[in-house]
Parts: C-alpha cells; sequence; structure tokens
C-alpha cells in the first residue's frame, strides 16, 4: 500500500491543480449574423484557486488531498482479495459481506491527511502534510501469529485448509481496533500574490 501512496504523492500535486481550477465552460459559437465591427474577447485563462491565508490554503488542500489518496486508492487497486470476494459473494451471507466491504474500505480507503506545519516566509511558503494509514506489517505479523485460528496445516501432504470466514473476522476485528500512525509526509509550495495565496504551478517539462 505504501508504494501506492507513493506513486500517488508524486501525480498528487498535478491533480490537486486541476482540482481547484473551475471547470470550463461550453462556448457557444456566435452566429454569422453579429457585425463584424464586434470586439473579439480573448479566452480568460483557467486560474488556480486562491485564499486570504495559507492556513485557509493548507486546511483545503488537505481535504483534497485525502480525497485524491484514498479514491487513487481504491480505483488502482479495486479489492484487497478477488478469491475472497468470490467466496463472500457464493455464501450470501449478508453479515459476512458486510465485514468484508468494511475490511477493503478500511485498507483501500485508510489514509488521513492533516497539515503538521505551515511555513510562511515573505510572499513563500510552504506547507507539511502528514499522511496516516495503517501499519500494514504489523497486520501482516499479526495475521501470521494468528495463523492458528483461521487455517489448518496438512505438513503430510503439505496442503493449507483456510477458514476464509475466520479470516475476514479476524481481520475485520483487528482493523477495527488498532489506531492509525504516521507512514508518510508531503511538501506542497505556495506562493502570495496581492493579497491571496495560491499553490506553485510546476511548469511543463519541455
Amino acid at each position: 500500500m505504501k508504494k501506492i501512496l507513493f506513486t500517488l504523492l508524486i501525480s498528487m500535486q498535478g491533480l490537486i491543480m486541476a482540482e481547484s481550477k473551475p471547470k470550463a465552460t461550453a462556448v457557444k459559437p456566435q452566429k454569422k449574423t453579429e457585425t463584424k465591427a464586434a470586439a473579439k474577447t480573448a479566452p480568460k485563462k483557467d486560474e488556480i484557486k486562491k485564499f486570504s491565508t495559507l492556513k485557509e490554503a493548507a486546511d483545503d488542500y488537505a481535504k483534497v488531498m485525502q480525497e485524491i489518496s484514498n479514491y487513487g486508492s481504491r480505483e488502482m487497486l479495486k479489492t484487497i482479495n478477488v478469491d475472497v470476494d468470490k467466496y463472500v459473494s457464493a455464501r450470501g451471507d449478508q453479515e459476512l459481506a458486510k465485514k468484508w466491504e468494511d475490511t477493503n474500505t478500511m485498507l483501500l480507503e485508510q489514509f488521513e491527511v492533516s497539515v503538521y506545519k505551515v511555513n510562511e516566509h515573505g510572499n513563500l511558503g510552504d506547507v507539511v502534510f502528514l499522511i496516516r494509514g495503517y501499519n500494514e506489517n504489523a497486520l501482516s505479523k499479526y495475521l501470521n501469529d494468528n495463523l492458528d485460528k483461521y487455517a489448518k496445516i496438512d505438513k503430510g501432504k503439505s496442503e493449507v485448509e483456510i477458514d476464509i470466514e475466520a479470516y475476514i473476522n479476524l481481520q475485520y476485528e483487528y482493523l477495527s481496533n488498532i489506531s492509525k500512525v504516521n507512514i508518510a509526509t508531503s511538501t506542497v509550495n505556495f506562493v502570495k500574490t496581492g493579497n491571496e495565496w495560491k499553490v506553485v504551478e510546476e511548469k511543463a517539462k519541455k
């Protein structure tokens, strides 16, 4: 999941700038009957969203970053385990299906983004965002340490029989009762123009 997060962070600033720009409205073609003398108005360039204070900008961007991170994670992975999806669907147990869906949501949409530090230096500034999520190494260790609760190992036949319902319940209970940890930080640069703050646009590489 961390690899997914880092991939999202790399592309996040561009996505944030796209989110902050107003959507373009369709321009209706002018009728030919209009006079030629009418002055042509140049189309306005999309403007990046501006804020009265850097703190206000930081709070707004934290919300956007959290939405982008969780949406991107869900879209890239879709599910934790396709085989478990098939089992749950075949069982037709609504309570089990709800637990599995909640487990998917807790892991695939686990990121919490908050403002860690706001640095203002005259007309320039930057905001450090703190990203929290689950310690997935600890989750893996927990599942391995409790393997006997959902798996039967036949060493003679080298076979493992998994009780998927027990596996779902074990993972669900763990995630429902464990606290999230700090997993990454991300810094976004801002600039003050006039009396308003906006994110620094990265120039496209030629």
